[in-house]
């Protein structure tokens, strides 16, 4: 039998008290002769056997009722069957555990996840002290995470599956959980609760009891429409289902939420600048923020006689970078320059000072810097003269540097161009172009889509006919505008009136904050003017960047599928303006570059337990590569791969890196950077980094409240308690509790004793005569 309280059954022994009273009365009496009880004494010899009884079932009865007397101050517990009180039946506890990286929340020295981890022995030991059979199962979190229960058995997916309680379970169990520790996934209880689900109903024969130990943060319970409905399954499936909570307090907490490089001109030997986000899931505001950063720059030659997880980067530390505030539930930036002398695949990483969570508190990114960025330059203009400016201000000299390489070709050149060929220019320039070949356009339509960008200037040359037909094509062509003519820019009455007005768009983004601007000096002599019914439709992905001082615009941007187009109506060489003389010009047009290449430039996130696809040209790269993984103590692992077509006709191989549970080495369950090292068929490496940082999701702590949880989870029958009750109350959750049982037994006991002392008592008859 077990109780809650197991000191207060030694009061059973008070249960004899009456049999030790009734023995000391026997003891007391004494033998006296007197010739008038013979009479008497025949009489009660004949009834004896009778009295005695009911004297014996009095004694029985008041020591009963000491018992259940004793049982209720104990508090019986009973199996929650009837049946199971006789034996047989096997109770089976599935505990989940949370394991996601909020679980490290640290307060004074310990986590939630010690907290949940402490609970999970106390729940074995006391299994062990059940008198019935006892199984255990535990399943945590990073274990189920992408798991579809239908597809694969859970059996296989939990930790501890089915295990038998024995007298050594205790020390099992306390060897299993050593190896448990927070991971850096951002897992929800989701997937956990329908792996359980799977296994209780494979064991219909058996009594469950389901223990989720989590910090149940607002974010994985604000919408739980699929978990409710697995509890209300479990509940209909007369499952105890408890919900034990493992956090003391909410804590504030800061995580870095992005570390990415500003849309600026990417190449080896230009400086670039990376924007740092952090985000305050506190509930005052931080100020001062220190972001620790740093820089790891892979030289070419080194990789290339190195070994996988052997080469190491020149580090370099840039100065620390400070968030002056970031209020309660908002986000700050700051940005920081950094600079890597040649083209390769370099890492930056942004460090923030320790805080209750340390897992959000690093962010990684690579960026892949190639020698330069090439652009396509195509003049119309019979000298090219074009060109010349733009290639002046794209590639000016030795002494600086932009990393644009323009490549200047003909119109011609457009006539044998296809859509691969000219997806090795980040951005294409149309100067004064009179007209292409009709086959032309579609394959500039499909660069643009795919995420080229594509700039156009106007001149002397243009066909505005053919530019109306073929490229604007009743707006849904390239060009941005319906041209009607070309128009002089009227003079202006006053003096100092700027013959452009522009937008706050990135291309002129950087003329607005300035007091006394470059531009305002340029003039405008000759554009083109778009027909009088054309407009931007409202809802279409056309916008006017520029306007002439006449309202007229002068800039027009496009959106096409991942690409841009950006048209402007006067010339770039100064012969309709003297844009060309002006420092601006240079500006803008390094500006317009970052702009149009910035979808070619990638800026991929991955997250922690998300997979990694290598992707390789079947016909220059090997099957066989390397992987390296970042370890947890910084000790990166290598693994073996293989690449595979994704089907028999394929060009390109793929090998892939998942977060499988069974894999619990080569998967993508820590934060930072990996690496593949392809080969190819001459025998030359080609080292690709990979930056894989926390889901910052998982960084808001803000706990869900206790009633409002329970309220979301109806009709759901759930338990909820925290891990410091669910340690000293186990046995009043393991079971129930039978005190009411009891106290009912207890009055029905006292009034059967009751009639059966007046029974066997004497009592005289009422019409007696009193002497």
């Amino acid at each position: 039998m077990q109780f809650v309280h197991q000191a207060l059954t030694w009061g059973f022994l008070l249960a004899l008290l009456p049999l030790l009273i009734h023995l000391i009365n026997l003891v007391r009496r004494r033998r006296v002769q007197w010739a008038a009880m013979d009479f008497l004494l025949q009489s009660y010899k004949r009834h004896r056997t009778w009295i005695w009884l009911k004297q014996l079932l009095l004694l029985l009865m008041r020591m009963a009722a000491i018992a259940i007397i004793v049982a209720m101050l104990a508090q019986w517990i009973t199996q929650r069957e009837w049946f199971s009180l006789f034996g047989g039946t096997a109770t089976h506890h599935y505990v989940i555990l949370d394991d996601s990286f909020s679980m490290s929340d640290r307060v004074g020295g310990t986590t939630a996840f010690d907290r949940a981890s402490r609970a999970l022995q106390n729940i074995g030991t006391q299994a062990m002290a059940r008198e019935t059979p006892q199984k255990f199962t535990v399943l945590r979190f990073s274990r189920a995470t992408g798991v579809d229960p239908a597809a694969e058995d859970g059996a296989s997916v939990a930790d501890v599956h089915a295990e038998a309680v024995d007298s050594n379970f205790d020390l099992f169990l306390e060897e299993t959980r050593l190896d448990f520790a927070p991971t850096e996934l951002a897992s929800s209880p989701h997937d956990a609760l329908r792996i359980v689900k799977q296994l209780v109903d494979s064991s219909s024969d058996e009594e469950s009891v389901v223990y989720l130990l989590s910090d149940f943060r607002e974010k994985d319970w604000e919408n739980p429409a699929e978990a409710r409905q697995t509890l209300r399954e479990l509940s209909q499936a007369q499952v105890d289902v408890h919900f034990v909570s493992c956090n003391e307090s909410q804590q504030s907490n800061l995580a870095i939420v992005d570390v990415t490089p500003a849309d600026d001109t990417r190449a080896a030997g230009v400086p670039l600048f990376v924007n740092v986000t952090v985000k305050n899931f506190g509930r005052e505001a931080v100020r001062k923020l220190p972001v620790r950063v740093r820089t790891w720059f892979y030289d070419p030659q080194s990789e290339l006689a190195g070994e996988p997880g052997q080469v190491e980067g020149k580090e370099d530390e840039p100065p620390t970078v400070v968030i002056d505030e970031i209020a309660a539930g908002e986000t700050g930036t700051a940005r920081f320059q950094v600079f890597f002398p040649q083209a390769g695949r370099h890492v930056v990483e942004a460090e923030l000072p320790d805080d209750s969570v340390t897992a959000d508190n690093r962010r990684w990114c690579v960026i892949d810097l190639p020698d330069a960025e090439q652009v396509l330059v195509i003049d119309g203009s019979p000298d090219q003269h074009h060109a010349f400016f733009l290639t002046a201000a794209f590639a000016p000299g030795q002494r600086t540097n932009t990393g644009i390489r323009p490549d200047i070709q003909p119109p011609a050149f457009l006539r044998d161009a296809t859509p691969e060929s000219l997806a090795r220019y980040q951005a294409i320039y149309l100067l004064d172009l009179d007209r292409v070949d009709p086959h032309v356009v579609p394959t500039l339509e499909t660069y643009v889509r795919e995420g080229g960008g594509l700039g156009i200037f106007v001149g002397d040359q243009v066909n505005i006919e053919f530019y109306n037909r073929s490229l604007y094509r009743d707006g849904a062509g390239l060009f941005p505008v319906e041209l009607e003519r070309s128009d002089l820019l009227a003079d202006e009455l006053f003096e100092n009136a700027p013959d452009l007005e522009v937008e706050d768009h990135p291309i002129f983004g950087i003329f607005l904050v300035e007091r006394n601007p470059f531009i305002n000096l340029v003039r405008i002599e000759r554009y083109l003017r778009p027909s009088e019914a054309w407009a931007p439709p409202p809802d279409s992905t056309i916008d006017v960047l520029a306007r002439l001082r006449n309202q007229q615009p002068l800039a027009v941007e496009r959106k096409l599928g991942d690409g841009r187009v950006v048209a402007f109506l006067t010339s770039l060489a100064p012969d309709w303006n003297n844009w060309a003389q002006d420092p601006s010009f240079v500006v803008v047009l390094l500006q317009l570059q970052s702009y149009l290449a910035a979808p070619t430039r990638l800026n991929e996130e991955r997250l922690v337990g998300g997979t990694l696809e290598v992707r390789l040209d079947a016909k220059t790269f090997r099957r066989d590569l390397a992987l390296v993984i970042p370890g947890s103590d910084d000790v990166p692992l290598v693994v073996k791969a293989t690449a595979e077509p994704p089907s028999e006709e394929s060009p390109i191989l793929v090998a892939t890196l998942t977060n499988s549970p069974t894999r619990s080495l080569a998967n993508t369950s820590h934060s930072g950077i990996y690496e593949a090292w392809p080969e190819t068929v001459e025998g030359t490496v080609d080292p690709r980094r990979y930056a894989f940082n926390v889901n910052p999701a998982e960084s808001d702590l803000t706990i869900a409240e206790t009633q409002t949880l329970l309220t979301r989870l109806e009709p759901a029958q759930i338990e909820f308690r925290t891990a410091d009750q669910y340690a000293f109350d186990f046995a009043e959750q393991a079971g129930v509790n039978r005190t009411l049982l009891l106290m009912v037994l207890l009055i029905l006991l006292l009034l059967c004793e009751q009639a059966l002392a007046y029974a066997a008592s004497y009592h005289t008859s009422q019409g007696a005569v009193r002497t």
